[in-house]
This record gives C-alpha cells, sequence and structure tokens, in this order.
C-alpha cells in the first residue's frame, strides 16, 4: 500500500504543477531503529525525466544524499534510501529536480 504524502509540499519554482515530478512514500512518517536508521521508501513520477534527487537532513548545511545516478533518465523510479544518525525528531528535506529543471520539494518526518 502507497500513501501519498500530502502534507508539507513546497513548490520552489514556477513551473506548472503538472510538469513538475511527484513523489509517494511507503509511509506518511517513519520510526527510525534502535541503531537510529530508517529505511525511507517510495515512488517518484515524472513526465520529464529524472535528473537527481537531493536528501538533506532539516537544517543541515549539506545534503545527506545526492542521487544523480539511479534517479537519472527516469520517469519512474521506485526508491530505497537508507536515513542514519536519527536521534530526535528529524525531518527530511527531499528535492526531486527533472531535466527540465522543474524542481519539487517535499518533507519526510523520522522519529527516533
Amino acid at each position: 500500500m502507497v500513501l501519498v504524502l500530502t502534507g508539507g509540499f513546497l513548490n520552489s519554482c514556477s513551473k506548472s504543477d503538472a510538469t513538475l515530478p511527484t513523489i509517494s512514500f511507503t509511509q506518511a512518517e517513519g520510526v527510525a531503529d534502535s541503531q537510529g536508521e530508517y529505511t525511507m521508501r517510495g515512488h517518484i513520477h515524472s513526465d520529464i525525466r529524472l535528473r537527481k534527487v537531493i536528501i538533506t537532513k532539516q537544517g543541515a548545511a549539506t545534503p545527506f544524499l545526492t542521487d544523480d545516478s539511479t534517479a537519472n533518465n527516469k520517469t519512474e523510479y521506485d526508491f530505497t534510501y537508507l536515513i542514519t544518525g536519527i536521534t530526535t525528531d528529524t525531518y527530511m528535506i527531499v528535492d526531486i529536480y527533472n531535466q527540465d529543471n522543474g524542481k519539487k520539494t517535499v518533507q519526510f518526518l523520522i522519529h527516533p
């Protein structure tokens, strides 16, 4: 069962919403294991081929993960990203870019 995260969507460009990628997560939010790890899973769809996905822990200056290889050139992309170091409630900022410079930004909450 795939749940679409409906809250926390932030649009960061002026492209038409119809041309921006969409993302769905297998859960609406996550709970890290006792080692502070959580595997974020879901699906990305884009009418325009993808360029990259960048995941940043909220407040961090540098990205936690940049996926510019497995996501690149796909219009349908099932993803699995291991998130580590979760010790407090943490929002992961997911930026999805397509080849036409369209960008969709969403947040995903992980609890310790």
